[in-house]
């Protein structure tokens, strides 16, 4: 099978899971007041979570770069950053950072940012630690390695880790949120989500199985959608290619 197919059928699968689920949720949320927040919550889910992962890659992709093969003190800076900011419980700069916010969109896109941060990180160890692993992979220079060059031959390794944490977009912020909740810090006046369905004090039954259901469903899908196939299942397609052949 080829990549551009691979790729396709996951796309296909990603699709129809969130169709399936939008399609569910139409029909169930007339049904009681619960399921509404269920759809409701749905699509918050969707919208938020691809606004967190967007953000959160914008945020990314330059810093961990910059972090790897720019200057040191932009390292040490990034370090400094991530410190501190996981010192800190990330309920708390949640409930900050929606307190802060006037908006629910301007909430999301602080998230992202934060989200961000920690991918930085990621991404930055991940280009160390491949530079390390084939140091003769990249022609070096003066310094340290040039990380356009280095992204140009190894950028599908480098981002693996980064679109394995973006599967679980949906699954972090339900989880965070369902946290609020649970520790009152959610603004009265915010929207319906499917964390107030799981960090309610008696959330109702129905509701809350659908939407932790609901999460596990879009974190396969998701998962599927953003996995980098490795050498081994390209040369396992390959075969399997050449043998139908």
């Amino acid at each position: 099978m080829t990549e551009p197919l691979w790729a396709k059928r996951r796309l296909i699968l990603a699709a129809f899971v969130t169709a399936f689920l939008f399609l569910g949720a139409a029909a169930l949320a007339p049904l009681s007041p619960g399921l509404g927040d269920y759809a409701r919550g749905l699509e918050f889910a969707v919208w938020a979570g691809l606004s967190v992962t967007a953000v959160a890659f914008v945020v990314a992709l330059p810093l961990g770069a910059l972090a790897a093969s720019g200057p040191r003190f932009f390292d040490s800076a990034l370090r400094f950053v991530c410190d501190s900011v996981s010192s800190l419980p990330t309920v708390f700069v949640a409930a900050v950072l929606w307190a802060w916010s006037t908006r629910t969109l301007g909430f999301v896109c602080a998230l992202g940012v934060l989200r961000g941060l920690e991918q930085a990180w990621l991404l930055r160890c991940e280009i160390v630690r491949l530079e390390a692993e084939d140091p003769d992979a990249v022609p070096h220079g003066l310094g340290r390695t040039p990380v356009a060059a280095f992204l140009r031959s190894r950028m599908r390794d480098a981002l693996g880790p980064l679109f394995v944490s973006a599967s679980f977009g949906v699954a972090w912020l339900t989880a965070l949120d369902a946290a609020l909740t649970q520790a009152g810090l959610r603004p009265l006046a915010a929207l319906p989500t499917w964390g107030v369905l799981l960090g309610a004090p008696r959330p109702s039954t129905v509701p809350a199985l659908l939407a932790a259901g609901s999460v596990a469903l879009l974190t396969v899908a998701l998962h599927a959608l953003f996995r980098v196939p490795t050498a081994a299942s390209n040369e396992a397609q390959g075969s399997a290619t050449n043998t139908s052949a």
